[in-house]
């Protein structure tokens, strides 16, 4: 472990720069984080306004089961910006301690195992209207025609939002998340912003609208009845915490679905086996999640100093890790560039990071679970074999999520089976 190393020496020995946002395909990114992990696991990157970048698993877990313990989520930017505007942490995932668990109390029983099993008539007959709308035409935009609507409108269902409105609120989120491909820096950031304030214009509205209104069984109705810290949330709280709901909601489950469908119009054998075995679609989602994961967290040293991966880091650095990265850690998966749809099948296979670690672990993650099972099961059922159209290309994205978009499949047609 280094100590008492001038913390200018400590970046300068581990100097290697890195491009959070960068304009290259997923794939390469993890390339060049690999190669980070071969030769130079904890590096620093003097990019903005500088952060550690990690690439191993198991430094990865370390830092997020240390959320208020040495390590605090807000900014939750690798280079310290908070481009979205708000003064305050991101309600609850850039909150820590007392007030982050009060947060969760709140939402976890929205999200529970035996409340997220109740919806899967209602998600599985969501799944086949949407695929019924395309399937006579033999291929269709699948990011609008599924991956965005289907986790869309199960947030919107359980938010109790209007339905009609979940194009609108996709589309801010994407700039949010994302930026805008091929921008600058600058123009990215002003882009967020604007998205920023366009999202939080409706959400004050819909809260105004819902505060005169009966109670519904929602979760915005939840929040705007909770008590937190003994005191009711104010609007500004409830946008963050809604916000978050859209940004968590509606891009994560549409990021893996839109990768896992482009590996499998290349991989034609694993769609044809996908449902053969007990526990196989189970695995596969477990082994999407894995191998497609989105999200990209950064941590702030709260502590005089903390260890990570054999460094001492002072108070104030920032460490940035995409999930992906430790999802591919060989060290704990074999060939881990690879998809093996039955990985998970065993269950002495480490448990990946997908969904987070620690106090900070995805509130929604039954939720996404059961969504991605249904959507593979009756993609699969209806759509024996598929593959990409040729005449587009699917364009992939990093940002604080990582994802593709542009995905369009071309299919044998079928029939509607819904009036």
């Amino acid at each position: 472990m280094t100590t008492d190393v001038p913390l200018d020496d400590l970046r300068g020995t581990h100097r290697r720069d890195y491009d959070p946002y960068g304009n290259v395909p997923i794939a390469e990114q993890l390339d060049e984080l690999a190669k980070r992990r071969d030769e130079l696991p904890v590096s620093y990157s003097a990019r903005g306004n500088g952060c550690w970048v990690l690439t191993r698993y198991d430094d990865i877990a370390s830092v997020l089961r240390r959320s208020n313990r040495g390590f605090v989520s807000f900014p939750n930017d690798p280079d310290g910006v908070n481009s979205s505007g708000s003064e305050d942490g991101m309600i609850p995932i850039e909150l820590d301690g007392k007030r982050h668990r009060g947060f969760r109390a709140m939402l976890d029983p929205a999200f529970s195992p035996q409340r997220v099993a109740s919806l899967e008539g209602d998600l599985r007959a969501w799944a086949n209207r949407l695929i019924d709308d395309w399937i006579e035409d033999g291929r269709c935009d699948f990011g609008k025609g599924f991956a965005l609507p289907f986790p869309g409108v199960t947030v919107m269902k359980i938010m109790g939002w209007p339905e009609e409105d979940v194009e609108r609120l996709n589309g801010w989120v994407d700039v949010v998340m994302h930026g805008l491909p091929g921008a600058s820096e600058d123009e990215a950031n002003a882009a967020r912003a604007k998205a920023h304030g366009e999202v939080r214009d409706y959400m004050f509205a819909l809260i105004a609208e819902r505060r005169a209104a009966p109670r519904r069984d929602d979760v915005t109705s939840a929040a705007i009845d909770a008590e937190v810290d003994g005191k009711k949330l104010s609007d500004t709280e409830l946008f963050d915490l809604f916000l978050l709901m859209m940004l968590a909601g509606l891009d994560t489950v549409q990021s893996v679905l839109g990768q896992s469908m482009v590996h499998l119009a290349q991989h034609p054998e694993q769609w044809a086996q996908l449902l053969d075995e007990p526990g196989r679609v189970e695995s596969a989602v477990e082994e999407f999640v894995r191998w497609a994961t989105p999200p990209v967290p950064t941590r702030t040293v709260t502590q005089d100093s903390v260890e990570v991966g054999g460094l001492t880091l002072p108070k104030g650095e920032r460490v940035h890790f995409p999930l992906a990265v430790a999802n591919r850690d060989p060290a704990h998966y074999d060939n881990p560039d690879e998809v093996k749809l039955d990985r998970f099948v065993d269950s002495s296979t480490k448990p990946h990071v997908g969904f987070g670690m620690g106090p900070h672990r995805c509130v929604g993650v039954h939720l996404a679970r059961l969504e991605l099972r249904i959507a593979y099961e009756e993609l699969r059922r209806r759509l024996p074999t598929f593959r990409l159209d040729p005449d587009q290309t699917p364009q992939e994205h990093l940002g604080l999520a990582w994802g593709v978009n542009n995905v369009h499949l071309v299919f044998e047609p079928g029939p509607r089976e819904l009036s």
